[in-house]
C-alpha cells in the first residue's frame, strides 16, 4: 500500500505538446463529484449552469455531455458542441426551393449562336453534355432544329429536412391537370 492519497486519473503537468493536461483527482475528490451528480439527478442540488446560463440536465449522458478533444476545452461545461452551429446554418436556403424543370420560355433561336451545343444548338451545355442523340450533321453547320434553352439550375444547399421532403417541389396544378384530363376520358365513355 502507498502512504499517500490514491490517485484515480493519472497524468498531471506539462505534457510534450505544451498543453496542461488535467490535474489528479484523488478518490474523495471523485467521491464528492459523483455524490453531487447523484443529488443533482434527484433534484436535491441545483442544476450546473452552462457559458450561456442555460441548465444542463443532469440526465444527459456523459458521452453526450463531454466536449469532444478536438473543440477547445473550455473551463466551464457546456453543451456549445451539441447545438447547431451559426456559420453552418447560413449555409442552408429554405425549404420551398426546388430545381426548376422544362425549357426557359421566351426567344426561340433561329440559327447558330457561338458557345452553344454543336450537336442540338442549346446555350446551356456543350456537346459532350448534350442529351440528345447525336445528329448527323450538327446544329453548328446545319441551322435547323435549335434545341430551347433548359434552365440554370441554383445550387441548393438544404438541410436536413429540405433533403428528406418529398413534397419540395411538388405542384399541385400539375395534379389538377391530370384530374381534369381523366374527367375528359370519363365523359367519352
Amino acid at each position: 500500500m502507498s502512504s499517500g492519497p490514491d490517485v484515480i486519473a493519472g497524468g498531471g503537468g506539462v505534457d510534450s505538446s505544451g498543453m496542461d493536461e488535467p490535474k489528479k483527482m484523488t478518490r474523495e475528490d471523485w467521491r464528492k463529484k459523483k455524490e453531487l451528480e447523484e443529488q443533482r439527478k434527484l433534484g436535491n442540488a441545483p442544476a450546473e449552469v452552462d457559458e450561456e446560463g442555460k441548465d444542463i440536465n443532469p440526465h444527459i449522458p456523459q458521452y453526450i455531455s463531454s466536449v469532444p478533444w478536438y473543440v477547445d476545452p473550455s473551463k466551464r461545461p457546456t453543451l456549445k458542441h451539441q447545438r447547431p452551429q451559426d456559420e453552418k446554418q447560413k449555409e442552408y436556403t429554405l425549404m420551398g426551393e426546388w430545381y426548376r424543370k422544362g425549357v426557359k420560355e421566351g426567344t426561340i433561336a433561329t440559327k447558330y449562336r457561338q458557345g452553344a451545343c454543336e450537336n442540338c444548338g442549346a446555350m446551356t451545355h456543350k456537346k459532350k453534355d448534350c442529351f440528345e442523340r447525336p445528329r448527323r450533321v450538327g446544329a453548328k453547320f446545319n441551322g435547323a432544329n435549335i434545341a430551347h434553352d433548359e434552365f440554370e439550375q441554383p445550387q441548393l444547399m438544404l438541410d436536413y429536412d429540405g433533403k428528406r421532403d418529398r413534397w419540395n417541389g411538388y405542384n399541385p396544378e400539375e395534379h389538377m391537370r391530370i384530374v381534369e384530363e381523366h374527367a375528359k376520358v370519363d365523359l367519352v365513355y
